[in-house]
Parts: structure tokens; sequence; C-alpha cells
């Protein structure tokens, strides 16, 4: 999981918030203007999913979707907001339909779940994780406790060991074990492509 750094947001969700149009309004009223909202929150990510790192860039077999970090039935005042939206694969088991099935109403207890585990916005993310060779996730052995716990609470909350993530990464690991012998920049042009980028930058980083 990497750092999400936000631009500045789009006219087109202050627009919509100035009609009073709700998102699925917005979304069927301004289809053009929701594809450029989510096309500049791709760029943002680097065309990889938000919470999973899957490639969601050109030739990507997953759905896409604007999600709301923090779920709009919950939190009506920032359906809008781009600091709470974040380019996501969809229809997975996993990510963010994963997340939002663990977080329930009222306001009290959703704050709370909240403020368990780290958004995409959190700072040093990259860093805040070790992965096995296999593709086992897991928190780095260098946090604090606090850290380490928050850690392992995104990981589940995200549910970022699920089968299918765990092979892509192992795949991922492997793929990179059989260019040793190419330069780091060879490595990430051959590689751009497949996600998982905070996952390349960890492992090269072992090189060293």
């Amino acid at each position: 999981m990497k750092t999400i750094v936000k631009s500045e947001a789009p006219v087109c969700l202050r627009e919509a918030r100035a009609k009073g149009w709700d998102w699925n309004t917005f979304v069927g009223n301004a289809h053009k203007e929701y594809l450029t909202a989510r096309a500049r929150a791709l760029g943002e990510q680097g065309n990889e999913c938000a919470y999973t790192g899957l490639w969601l860039g050109e030739g990507t077999k997953q759905t896409v979707h604007l999600d709301h970090f923090h779920k709009k039935a919950i939190y009506a005042e920032e359906i809008f907001s781009w600091e709470n939206l974040f380019a996501a694969a969809k229809n997975l088991d996993y990510g963010s339909d994963y997340k939002d099935k663990q977080i329930h109403g009222p306001r009290m207890n959703a704050d709370a779940q909240y403020q368990s585990f780290w958004s995409p916005l959190q700072a040093g993310l990259v860093n805040a994780f070790w992965y096995r060779q296999d593709g086992w996730m897991e928190p780095g052995e260098h946090l604090s406790a606090e850290d380490r716990r928050l850690a392992q609470q995104t990981i589940d909350m995200y549910n970022l060991n699920s089968p299918d993530l765990k092979r892509k990464r192992r795949d991922i690991i492997r793929c990179l074990g059989n260019m040793q012998q190419l330069e780091e920049d060879e490595v990430r042009s051959a590689m751009e492509t497949m996600g998982f980028s905070f996952l390349i930058d960890f492992e090269l980083k072992q090189r060293e």
C-alpha cells in the first residue's frame, strides 16, 4: 500500500454540491464529468487501486469506480469531498467493497472504526509494511506498537492478505526475481503496467 497525494479537486464536484445533487444524480446527469474525475484520481494514484495496488490503467480487467473512503450513507457531508474519493477496483472480496462491509453506523460507531486503520492519505505507507516471498503482507518490524496495531488493522480492513492478492504479489516477486540482471530503470519499465508499484519499490530496496 502506498500514500496517495491529492491534487486540486475537480470543479465538477463543487458544481454538483452547489446543485444539491446526491452522488447517483451526479454520476447519471454528469457522467462525462464523473469519468474525468475518476481519470484524475487514477492519475494521482499511478493507475493503481488506492487500497490494493491492482493495475487499473489501460488494459485492466477490473471494474473501476470512485470509492468514498468514508461511506456516503453515513458521511453525507463528504460525498463530494475530493479528499474522500479514491479510484478503486470494485466487485471483489477485498479492497473498497470489503472495507465498506466492515463499517457500520451509527456515526459514533463508524468514527471509532475509521480511527482504527489507515486511509490511503496516511503518510509513510510505503514503509509501513513488509512483504514475504510468498506474497504475505505484514506490519513492518520497525513500527511502534501502536503503528503495528494500525498497520495490521489496515491489512485486515481491506482484506489485503486474501488468497488472490497474496498470489498476485507472490507472482510479482517471482517475476522480479527473474530480473536480477536488469538495472532498476529497466525493471521499472518492464513492470510499469503490472500494478503494485509499492511492492516493486520494496523488492528493489532489498537489493541495496
